[in-house]
C-alpha cells in the first residue's frame, strides 16, 4: 500500500482493515496518520511512504520524543492494543506516557495528565530500548488510626525527646522504647508538644533545634498531614523513604506491616532514581506514595 507525507500528517488510501485496527483518522477517501502510525506501518511492511532513511529524519522531526514514543508504541500495538498517539501521550485501554530513562520525569505534566484522564501510566525506555511501565495515580489518603492520648513529660537530650510514659510507644507507637525509656523523634516531639501533650522545661530549645535542621520545615508538614489523615507515621530511612506510614496500629504487640513509604520531593524525577524507589518498595511489600504540592502520587509497577 503506498502513500505519501502531507506536512505532519502520512496519508493513504482508505483501507476498511486499517480502519478496523485503529489507524489514523479518515477524511473523505483518504486515512490520515500520525508520524508514529506510519512508521510502524512501513516498518511491518503494511505500507510505504518514502526510503527509511527519509522516513525516520521525517519523524524526528515531528516527534520530539523518538524513538523511545515508537518502541512504547510498537510494544503496545504487538500487545493487541489499538494504541493511538495523542500530544506527547499514547491512548489505548490506558493512558502511556512515553519517556527515555535518559530524560526528566516532569511532575507538573504528570500530574495534569492524571488530572484530565484520572490515571496513566508511565513507560520508561531504558537505554537497551526494554520498557517497564508503572500506573501512576492521585491518592486521597485516609488512615483509620483515632488516638485518645495521654499527656506526657519529657525532657531534651541532643536532638531527641525522651519521656518515662511507655504507653506513648506501647500502645500508641510513638518512638521507640529503650532501657525502659521512651526515646521520641523530632517529629513525634514536636507534634506532641504543638497539640498539648508533651510538657517540657525548654520547648524553646526544641524550636531552636529544628530551626536549625535542613528541610525539617517540609518534611514535618508532610508528617502533620499525614497524622491528620489519621495514620501512624514512622520514620522510613532504613527503606530509603521520608516516612513509612501504618492506617492503624493497636499495639505494638500486633504491630502490622506498614503498607506505604512516602518520599517528599520537590520538583521533577530522575527516572532511575524512581525506579529505584519502587522496586526498594515492593521487596519489602510496600508501596511507593510521592508527595509533591499536598498531592499523594502512587506509582506501581504494572505489566501491561
Amino acid at each position: 500500500m503506498k502513500g505519501k507525507i502531507v506536512g505532519d500528517l502520512a496519508e493513504l488510501n482508505a483501507d476498511r482493515e486499517l480502519k478496523r485496527r485503529g489507524f489514523g483518522i479518515q477524511r473523505g477517501d483518504k486515512i490520515y496518520l500520525h508520524p508514529i502510525e506510519a512508521f510502524y506501518l512501513q516498518m511491518r511492511g503494511d505500507a510505504f511512504f518514502e526510503e527509511e532513511e527519509e522516513l525516520k529524519k521525517w519523524v524526528e522531526e515531528k516527534v520530539k520524543s523518538f524513538p523511545e514514543f515508537y518502541f512504547v508504541y510498537e510494544d503496545l500495538r504487538n500487545r493487541g492494543y489499538k494504541a493511538k498517539p495523542n500530544g506527547e501521550l499514547i491512548i489505548a485501554k490506558k493512558v502511556f506516557y512515553p519517556i527515555s530513562e535518559k530524560n526528566i520525569i516532569k511532575l507538573n505534566e504528570l500530574i495534569e495528565a492524571i488530572r484530565k484522564f484520572g490515571e496513566l501510566v508511565l513507560a520508561i525506555v531504558d537505554e537497551e530500548s526494554e520498557i517497564t511501565y508503572y500506573l501512576v495515580s492521585q491518592q486521597e489518603l485516609q488512615g483509620e488510626q483515632l488516638e485518645e492520648l495521654p499527656k506526657i513529660r519529657g525532657s531534651i537530650l541532643k536532638d531527641r525527646v525522651i519521656t518515662e510514659n511507655v504507653e506513648i510507644f506501647r500502645k500508641y507507637f510513638y518512638g521507640s522504647e529503650i532501657s525502659g525509656l521512651v526515646v521520641l523523634s523530632l517529629f513525634e516531639s514536636l507534634y506532641l508538644f504543638e497539640n498539648g501533650f508533651l510538657e517540657l522545661d525548654s520547648p524553646e530549645k526544641l524550636y531552636e533545634i529544628v530551626g536549625n535542621l535542613k528541610d525539617f520545615e517540609e518534611r514535618y508538614r508532610v508528617y502533620k498531614d499525614l497524622k491528620k489523615r489519621n495514620f501512624v507515621v514512622k520514620t522510613g530511612f532504613k527503606f530509603g523513604s521520608d516516612f513509612r506510614i501504618y492506617r492503624k496500629v493497636s499495639s505494638v504487640e500486633d504491630l502490622p506491616h506498614s503498607e506505604f513509604l512516602v518520599w517528599i520531593v520537590k520538583g521533577d524525577l530522575i527516572p532511575r532514581e524512581l525506579a529505584r524507589a519502587v522496586r526498594l518498595s515492593n521487596s519489602v511489600r510496600k508501596k511507593l506514595l510521592l508527595t509533591y504540592k499536598d498531592l499523594y502520587l502512587l506509582f506501581d509497577r504494572v505489566k501491561v
